[in-house]
């Protein structure tokens, strides 16, 4: 049956399994897409870019057309310094539409500090991005192109979808071992009123900038999906 998988993979992210026109077989739409997460820092601190792969592809179960087992992975890690704001953005829009995340990606960047000149000067030049600022709290709240989000849920969410397995690192990623030592700086700590607090230590390699890009990325692949790649089924219509 795996002859009824046509897959036609489209630009806009679609992957959608072609009937052939024959009404018995169902019209499955699924995505690949791609999270461009970043931190940036000042001119001697790194700035680092992480890609997080996210797809759900149809498939035959033997009986029917449906959608497969959704599946995010961390494909690319990159990590410079020294550079101007300027190739810091002209960096971010290249990564952005370069093959394969060309015209399916969504850009999201670390929005404290810096990240708002950075958000200025692509908003100047209409760069579609989203901003995120790291809050106190527990909740999450869009204005905009600016994300205002707590920091602890960032981190609880990266940290459930490792242990999920809803997110795993391609076996060749560079810097994998960088990102995890990253990870490794952050802390949660519980003050005598009962909430969660996160806490950060500088690690040898810096200030946990790929880390942060990487917590970005996987908190727009949860909660900021893109509105125009939509799951559907459509049955018996093409």
């Amino acid at each position: 049956m795996s002859s009824l998988l046509n897959l036609n993979y489209m630009p806009d992210g679609r992957v959608i399994n072609e009937t052939g026109h024959d009404p018995a077989i169902e019209r499955v739409t699924g995505f690949v897409r791609y999270f461009v997460g970043a931190d940036l820092g000042q001119a001697n601190d790194f700035s680092s870019a992480v890609v997080i792969k996210d797809q759900q592809l149809p498939v035959h179960d033997g009986t029917r057309v449906k959608l497969g087992t959704r599946e995010r992975t961390v494909v690319f890690a990159d990590k410079f310094r020294g550079v101007s704001y300027v190739d810091v953005v002209d960096y971010l829009i290249r990564l952005r539409n370069a093959p394969p995340f060309g015209g399916k990606s969504q850009l999201v960047i670390d929005g404290t500090s810096i990240g708002r000149v950075v958000s200025d000067m692509m908003q100047e030049q209409s760069v579609d991005h989203t901003a995120v600022q790291m809050t106190g709290g527990q909740e999450w709240r869009r204005s905009g192109r600016y994300v205002n989000a707590s920091k602890t849920l960032m981190i609880e969410n990266l940290a459930v979808l490792f242990a999920s397995g809803d997110l795993k690192f391609a076996h060749d990623l560079p810097l994998r071992s960088e990102i995890e030592e990253d990870l490794a700086s952050f802390t949660t700590q519980t003050t005598a009123a009962g909430n969660q607090i996160i806490t950060q230590s500088r690690n040898a390699s810096g200030h946990g900038d790929t880390g942060i890009a990487l917590i970005v990325a996987a908190f727009a692949s949860q909660y900021l999906t893109p509105q125009s790649i939509r799951v559907s089924k459509l049955v018996g219509m093409y």
